[in-house]
Formats: C-alpha cells, structure tokens, sequence
C-alpha cells in the first residue's frame, strides 16, 4: 500500500489515522489477489516437484527399456594364482577352461663382464673402447642412443642412463650382487612383437649366449639369466591362443584375463544378479519418488483450497496417479500372462497398498535364472511394448508441450501474471484513493481549525 501523504494543518482531526482506516477496507480485493497469487505459486512449486520426480523415473524406466542392465555379468577363476577374471562390459554367461602353457615374457639380456673379461667392481668405472653410440631394432624400428656426452667416460652407470633417457621401447637397469656388477636391458613390453636386438655397438646372437654390449660380455652365469621375449600360450575349450601380454582382453568376451603362472583354471561368467537387482531398485524407488510427490502435492492443493479463479491441480494429479498404476495393472501387449510374464509382479515388482512399490529379489533372481529372454522382453522390447517402453512414452506425454503437467504449469503461469496485473490496477487505484483522501480530510481540518479559533476569539471578546 502506498504511503502517500500530504501535510495537514493542525486541527481536530487525526487525518492519517482516518485515511489509513479507509484504504485498509477497501484494500481487501488487492489482499485477496496476493494469497491467489500465493497458492498459485505455491501449486506450481508442488508440480515441479512431481515433474521432477518424473523425470528420473523416466530415465530409470529408459534403463530398463534399453535391456542391456541385463548384461551385466561377473567374472570369477577357480584358481587366481593361475590367472585373475574380471568382468567388462558384455559378455555370455558360460564356463571356460583356460590352460596357460606359457607366460609372455620380455627379452632380456644381462652383461656383467668388462671388455677384457674381468668382473664389474665400479659402475661409474669408465669402459675401455666403449664406442660413442648403439643401435637397437625394437619392434622393427631402429633407434640410436648416443653414449657420450660433454666428454664424460662411458660407464655401466651412463649407459644405463642413456638407454632409459632414450625412450625407445628398453629399459636399463644395473643390479648388485657380492660386490659385482651387472647391467639388464629388458623390452619394455611382453611378446615377440616388443622384441629388441643389438645392431650396432655390440654383438647380438639373439639368443642366451655371444652377446657383447659396448664392449661388455657375458659370463655363463648372465647368459643364463638372459632370455628371449615370448607370447603367452593357452588354449580356452581347447582353442589355442597366443597373446603378446599376460593380460587378455579378446579372448573371452567381456572378460579380462591376468595370467599369474603356467596352469589350469575354470573362468565361470554369471549375471551379475546384485547390480541388475540394484538397478531395478533405482527403478523402484524412483517411481516411489513420483508417489511421494503426488501424494504431497495432492495435500497442498487441498490446503490451498479452490476459488472461482483458481486452477485445481488435484484432479490432474488423480489422473496421472491412474496411468502410472494402470501400467502395472495391465499385461504387456502381445502376451500370455499364463505362459511367460507380462507383469511386473510375476518377476517380484510389486505394488503396495499405499501405491508404492516393493522389489523381491528372490522373486526376480528366480525369474530371471527360469526364463531370461521373457523378462528381458518384459521390460524392453523393438515393438516398445516392455513396461520401461510404457512408462517412457506415458511419461512424455505427461511433460510433453500438450501433456497434463505442462498444461497444468502453465495455467497456474497464467494466473500468476493474472494476478499481477490486477494487483498494479488496484494499487493505482487504491494510491490515487489516499492522496483524494488526505488532501479533502487536509482541507476539513483546516477549516475545523479556523471554526475552532474563531468561536475562541469571539469567547474572549464576550469575556
């Protein structure tokens, strides 16, 4: 309400008490439309609450369309200390007998002589005629590595240095044992695809012996110790396989193998019955969020009460309530309820008396072991007949441009700007009333005031 006022003379008459007197009775129309307003905005609040709520379980029930949460398996050995399983995305349930003949192993050769034959004592020890650079071929690429730098000597430990600093696909690394040394270059990768060979600045037999490194050699202790790379052999159902590495992707599908050692294991694929089962229990309890939501804005409609403005949302929350339940309560299109399931609740989704509903996992584990193509069909199906299909396409319609929610929200819009506008036209109106009000209560006390000093004067004259 405004404030407006305008100075009074002094008089009989309080005039700002009058004229707020006034302007509060005839302000009731603009109070009116303000709690209008209120509930309006308060009912659109509640819808979109429920248009929230909605929308996750569309997505849930997208979920359950799309049928791949069914695809859901988990990957289990017998026996890890031959090879670990674990599960990816895909996959047939089954069971594999995996025998591992062969690890894959990296080429590795080690050099623990000096030129001359004697033991390494010193690693930093410069070597004699080491050449100032070596060749390697790793995977069919070669590569140099230069071993001199700034005029520094050439020694095990910069040798090391500058095959690690060169990233060619070898690794060096210098062990210690009884005060000696020796220096171990390894593929960096399993496999006979990774393989390395020395083609300048040593001798490379390509096999455990004859080797030379920068003039460094091999006793028979280190020609030993050096091996060959090797792709992992196995057979799977009797299937041979080769794999340049210990892990095993292709092999099994939806199953990664780490092979640990030489032996036999079972793989076994199973559904993954607890994350299937958790997916179904985001479904449940989103539609039980849509529940909720309904339940609560049906309560605030009945608060906010109805006038002959009003838009009344209960009635369009009936009706929603109603397809939603109606889905469940009808079989899928196409079939037999007596043969193969056509409700939820044949595979444990239940509805309770309150409209919620409840998930036996029992119920569903069972279902799904008996017959896993009905429940899948049950579900999501290409003629989108499966409950999730239904419940997304209801949905859309729901908060679709011409679907009860969208029409419902924007009514009560509607009525808000309504609302708005009436209450600017009656604030004018009830401003221009104060300021008419105060000037003609102004002018009545003033002329009060002059009555009033007027009969004092001619008192006194009589006096």
């Amino acid at each position: 309400m405004s404030s407006a006022s305008i100075s009074a003379s002094a008089g009989p008459l309080d005039v700002q008490s009058i004229v707020s007197q006034l302007i509060r009775a005839d302000s009731q129309p603009l109070t009116q439309s303000q709690q209008r307003q209120s509930n309006y905005q308060s009912e659109i609040s509640t819808l979109g609450q429920v248009s929230s709520a909605l929308s996750a379980l569309q997505s849930a029930a997208s979920t359950l369309a799309s049928g791949t949460f069914l695809q859901q398996f988990s990957a289990t050995s017998s026996d890890s200390t031959v090879a670990a399983a674990s599960s990816t995305s895909g996959g047939v349930a089954g069971t594999y007998v995996l025998n591992v003949t062969q690890m894959a192993q990296t080429r590795q050769l080690v050099f623990d002589k000096n030129p001359d034959g004697s033991a390494i004592t010193d690693q930093n020890a410069a070597i004699a005629g080491a050449p100032s650079s070596l060749t390697f071929n790793v995977a069919g690429k070669s590569s140099t590595v230069n071993l001199s730098s700034g005029g520094s000597a050439i020694s095990l430990s910069s040798i090391a240095s500058s095959i690690n600093g060169a990233g060619i696909g070898v690794s060096a690394s210098i062990v210690q044992y009884n005060n000696n040394y020796s220096l171990v270059l390894n593929s960096t990768q399993a496999g006979t695809s990774n393989a390395f060979s020395i083609t300048a600045g040593g001798s490379d037999s390509n096999g455990t012996s004859g080797n030379t490194l920068a003039g460094l050699q091999q006793s028979a202790t280190a020609a030993g110790e050096s091996t060959n790379a090797a792709n992992a052999l196995m057979t799977v159902n009797g299937v041979n396989v080769s794999s340049g590495s210990n892990s095993v992707s292709n092999v099994i599908n939806g199953v990664n193998l780490t092979l640990e050692k030489v032996g036999q294991t079972t793989i076994n694929m199973s559904q993954n019955t607890a994350n299937i089962t958790s997916t179904l229990q985001s479904f449940v309890s989103a539609y039980n969020q849509v529940v909720g939501a309904v339940n609560s804005a049906t309560r605030s409609s009945k608060t906010v009460g109805s006038t002959p403005q009003n838009t009344d949302i209960s009635s369009d929350l009936s009706n929603l309530q109603q397809q939603l339940a109606g889905i469940l309560g009808t079989p899928m299109k196409g079939v037999d309820p007596v043969s193969s399931y056509a409700y939820l609740a044949q595979v444990g989704i239940t509805q309770n008396v309150d409209g919620t509903l409840a998930l036996n996992s029992t119920t569903f584990n069972a279902a799904l072991t008996a017959s896993p193509s009905a429940v899948s069909n049950l579900f999501g199906n290409a003629q989108s007949t499966g409950v999730g299909n239904v419940f997304n396409s209801t949905i859309n319609n729901l908060l679709g441009p011409t679907g009860t929610i969208t029409i419902s929200q924007n009514n009560l819009n509607s009525q808000v700007s309504t609302e708005q506008q009436l209450q600017q036209r009656l604030q004018d109106q009830l401003n221009s009333e104060q300021s008419s009000l105060l000037t003609e209560y102004s002018n009545l006390n003033s002329e009060l005031a002059s009555m009033e000093q007027a009969s004092t004067s001619m008192a006194n004259l009589i006096a």
